[in-house]
């Protein structure tokens, strides 16, 4: 009888390596969790003193608007939710070690775009159907019909500022232009 193999991998709690990585939870919100290696931690207590007598911030920045702050974090940390005040607006991090008066970088993260915290109001979609709704609309008036019965009294009026085009199965309308 062979032996089965197990089914189960053991993900490492660290692949030391350095890095910092920053993700999109929601229009006023971003994750980032970072890992320091050791050979990293021994170059800065080579270059600036004991690593451990630092104190660990990350620097948050607004690409689009041009603006930073520090937010301290707990030393045993590898993640920290970050709350924004701007949203539609580029960010990156950047992992440091304050040092008595001064920052001192570690890594940077990628950019993230955040998203903005209310509905657009881009009034150029003609025609588009969401699933068994059929969104019609002329500059900044939207008819929004549930199936091609409510809609039949539509066609029967002449609406001149809309063409009807057929696709597949069902009828969209699109606004002359």
């Amino acid at each position: 009888m062979a032996l089965l193999k197990s089914e189960y991998y053991e993900l490492p709690t660290r692949y030391n390596q350095t890095m910092i990585r920053l993700l999109v939870q929601s229009p006023n919100h971003m994750y980032a969790y970072w890992e320091v290696s050791d050979e990293s931690v021994a170059e800065f207590s080579k270059t600036y003193g004991n690593y451990s007598d630092c104190t660990p911030a990350l620097k948050i920045t607004n690409i689009s608007k041009g603006y930073s702050y520090f937010v301290q974090v707990d030393p045993f940390a590898n993640n920290y939710y970050i709350e924004v005040s701007d949203s539609g607006c580029k960010y990156k991090v950047e992992l440091c070690r304050i040092s008595k008066d001064y920052c001192i970088p570690i890594y940077t993260s990628n950019e993230a775009m955040v998203p903005i915290n209310h509905p657009t109001y881009n009034y150029d979609a003609s025609g588009i159907l969401f699933g068994n709704y059929l969104c019609i609309s002329n500059q900044r008036r939207i008819k929004v019909f549930a199936q091609k019965e409510q809609y039949k009294h539509f066609l029967n009026q002449n609406h001149t500022d809309f063409e009807s085009t057929s696709s597949g199965s069902s009828e969209i309308f699109l606004r002359k232009l």
